[in-house]
């Protein structure tokens, strides 16, 4: 094998016919289960055909009995340098989470001040998709925040859960996106718990995007993501006030119009719903709670309605979108990122492959770690390395092969 040449067993469809043959059953028979044609599922396994969504791919995995990772093989993207501080920082995080702060290390915790700030420069790592630089910060902000909910009295011991609720929120959200979808649920359980000493609406709402995060990447959990975004979005509509509150809120429709998308129903009514609350920022008061989610706003609402559209394949409609929206309007690198990527996914549909290589590797540039680790990119990057011409795979499209790791480096 060259260094440009594909690894077969680096791509979905691969991985699908392997584990079809194990399991000793026909294309036809996979095919019935999983609602696609036979012929489908043959162009998946000759990699003649990228699968290219998320209702596909959970379909595929729920057919053949095992997980989203059996099929992407995730383990992968731990080898990449670039993300190495955050996964040898997971195994601490764990210890925090389980241990609520009760371990051998005696050290005193930071003062509140500090930790409030840490809290919120951890949460602006994790919108800029540095994980990098926030997976060694995680495990000892955690620790320092459970002993504060132990030790600290009257108005500190509010304020100690509520950094608390907004740590766990970001190791929550962080480790789903790293691939760690049981501890991210863990940390989620905290972020709840924090939430619920304090009464913590915008709290509440974060933990029910987390959770709903999590359960959309799981084969046959997408009535259950639904239900924990629409489910707690109907619960704590009547208590939205602040800045906080809102852009949280608003989240929570933006997350519950992905799932319908997913499901094959009409996400127009949670788009417009969350339209509205993004229009209610400039009047909304501050909060006395740290925990935010400033990527929500009108550019925000533009670009999940992009993504639901990709979501439910209408690709001349994600392109159609898109010139409408300004990617330097969305207020984080990996929304960026994210606003280039649909477009490179709308233009492999239509099979115009030098545009779509060139709107990734945009994407790439601005968040490098997190679109290297995006099971869609790799798989329309294989399948353009099985089907471009031998100039494009020893070029811009080879190195960026190499770099989300579909060829050896």
């Amino acid at each position: 094998m060259s260094a440009f040449e594909p690894d077969d067993s680096r791509y979905v469809g691969r991985q699908v016919r392997v584990i079809r043959a194990r399991r000793g059953i026909s294309q036809q028979v996979l095919a019935d289960r999983a609602g696609l044609s036979r012929g489908a599922i043959a162009k998946y396994e000759n990699g003649e055909r990228p699968v290219d969504s998320r209702r596909t791919l959970l379909a595929l995995a729920s057919a053949l009995g095992v997980t989203i990772t059996d099929l992407t093989g995730h383990e992968q993207e731990k080898l990449d340098p670039a993300a190495a501080g955050f996964h040898m920082a997971v195994p601490e995080v764990e210890i925090a989470l389980w241990t609520a702060g009760n371990t051998t290390d005696a050290a005193p915790p930071r003062p509140m001040d500090e930790l409030s700030t840490a809290a919120q420069r951890a949460a602006e790592l994790r919108i800029a998709c540095d994980y990098a630089a926030l997976g060694p910060m995680l495990a000892p902000m955690l620790t320092d925040c459970y002993r504060h909910t132990q030790d600290a009295t009257g108005a500190d011991h509010e304020r100690a859960w509520d950094v608390l609720s907004t740590v766990a929120h970001t190791t929550a959200a962080a480790l789903k996106a790293r691939g760690y979808g049981a501890l991210s649920w863990t940390a989620a359980q905290e972020a709840e718990n924090a939430a619920r000493n304090i009464g913590g609406t915008a709290a509440l709402a974060a933990t029910a995007f987390a959770r709903s995060q999590v359960l959309l990447s799981r084969p046959g959990c997408l009535p259950a993501a639904l239900d924990h975004a629409e489910g707690t979005a109907d619960k704590i509509a009547a208590n939205v006030h602040t800045v906080g509150e809102i852009e949280t809120y608003g989240m929570l429709h933006l997350q519950a119009s992905l799932v319908v998308a997913a499901l094959g129903g009409d996400p127009e009514p949670h788009l417009d719903e969350a339209a509205e609350q993004a229009a209610r920022l400039a009047d909304a008061r501050p909060g006395s709670s740290i925990l935010r989610n400033p990527t929500f706003g009108p550019a925000n609402v533009a670009l999940w309605r992009i993504s639901a559209a990709m979501e439910r394949r209408e690709p001349g409609q994600v392109l159609a979108l898109a010139p409408k929206l300004s990617p330097d309007d969305l207020p984080a690198e990996g929304r960026r990122a994210q606003y280039f990527v649909e477009i490179g996914r709308a233009h492999a549909m239509q099979r115009n492959y030098r545009d779509s290589l060139y709107a990734l590797l945009r994407a790439e540039h601005t968040a490098p770690q997190h679109v290297r680790n995006m099971v869609h990119v790799r798989e329309l990057v294989a399948h353009m390395m099985r089907t471009a011409r031998r100039d494009l795979t020893t070029g811009d499209l080879g190195r960026l092969a190499q770099r989300v790791g579909v060829v050896p480096s």
